[in-house]
């Protein structure tokens, strides 16, 4: 019995447990492979179906981006080609004030200071000389795309200028004595805003790119020591120097700036005529 335990140490009922699960499964397992066969084979399909399908889309997107481009090069150029006529009208308007308060001496005082209060406000369009301040974003630098993992040049955070950047910059300039400005050709009035929609910084609605043009109208002689010796102009060479974010003052004899595009009369009043021993 001893001899039968030394050779036979595995319990007869072990051993044919053990048989009976090693037949059947090794069967089993040569069943199941065609079955994962045919599924990978399915699951590829699928793919590439998918991919064709992905494919054959991307013409029709680009089609459709395309198009939508074109739409809006179209009706940009119609805006542009209204608002010239708009200033337009509003010159022949300025004109016919101008001739029907010429007869006297009162009317072309009144006619001098409309003249002022609409450049102020920017009803006309304006000429002068003044400063020109470009703001600009920081040179790109190489990063890594978060999602793609791809290189990709990219401007870094603390280099993007802001809309608080042009709202200080503008600020300055009217503290500084500027009598018009514009923003990449964008003409400030009272009521303009200047925002940020997404990654754009919107100047009454419209979006405005770097570099930023800020043009302002008024003399040279005290406009640009004023804004030049400013907080703020100080602050934006050393954001400059820190941040690689461009800041430059330009000196012009000759600045021509459009009407603000969205002026609306609000409100207005007649004068009483002037008797006629008035007329001088």
């Amino acid at each position: 019995m001893l001899a039968s335990l030394l050779e036979d140490t595995l319990d007869p009922a072990y051993a044919e447990a053990a048989a009976r699960r090693g037949g059947p499964d090794d069967g089993s397992r040569s069943q199941r492979l065609p079955q994962v066969i045919v599924g990978v084979l399915v699951m590829g399909l699928i793919l590439g179906i998918a991919y064709t399908d992905t494919r054959a889309e991307a013409p029709s997107s680009e089609r459709a981006r395309l198009a939508l481009l074109a739409d809006v090069q179209r009706d940009s150029a119609r805006s542009a080609q209204l608002q010239d006529r708009l200033e337009d009208l509003r010159m022949e308007v300025a004109e016919a004030v101008d001739a029907a308060l010429a007869s006297t001496e009162d009317g072309r005082e009144q006619s001098e200071l409309v003249r002022q209060l609409e450049a102020a406000t920017g009803v006309l369009a304006v000429e002068g000389p003044g400063l020109v301040v470009t703001v600009s974003d920081a040179a790109p630098e190489e990063a890594l795309d978060p999602v793609t993992g791809d290189a990709v040049e990219a401007v870094p955070e603390a280099g993007l200028v802001l809309d608080i950047d042009l709202q200080a910059v503008v600020n300055a300039l009217w503290a500084a004595g500027a009598e018009a400005i514009a923003i990449d050709g964008q003409r400030l009035a009272p009521t303009s805003s200047i925002r940020t929609a997404g990654e754009a910084i919107l100047v009454d609605f419209r979006p405005v790119s770097s570099p930023y043009l800020v043009e302002s109208i008024g003399d040279p002689d005290v406009l640009v020591p004023r804004f030049a010796g400013s907080e703020t102009a100080a602050r934006y060479d050393a954001y400059r120097q820190l941040y690689g974010i461009g800041f430059e003052l330009l000196r012009s004899e000759r600045i021509s700036l459009a009407a603000a595009t969205d002026y609306d009369l609000r409100y207005a009043h007649g004068s009483a005529p002037p008797s006629v021993g008035e007329n001088k």
